[in-house]
């Protein structure tokens, strides 16, 4: 599986124009859980972090990171 982003909006208007408030990349890696399960809990975690700390993320996504091209030396 690929490489996952899990974001944090504050508003409407961060989450239309793709301006997060927190982001995190999470990698497949082995001896670990799955990335998409890592990515669930947390999305769950932030949830309730916004909701003790009053932090104010309406939108919290995951979705994949985007592919990495390397470009060859000139």
């Amino acid at each position: 599986m690929s490489d996952l982003v899990v974001r944090a909006f504050r508003g409407r208007r961060a989450y239309y124009l793709r301006q997060s408030d927190y982001s995190k990349t999470l990698r497949d890696e082995p001896g670990q859980s799955p990335v998409r399960d890592r990515a669930e809990a947390l999305r769950r975690e932030l949830a309730e972090r916004s909701h003790r700390s009053r932090l104010g993320w309406t939108h919290i996504t995951i979705t994949p990171a985007p592919a990495v091209t390397e470009e060859p030396p000139r």
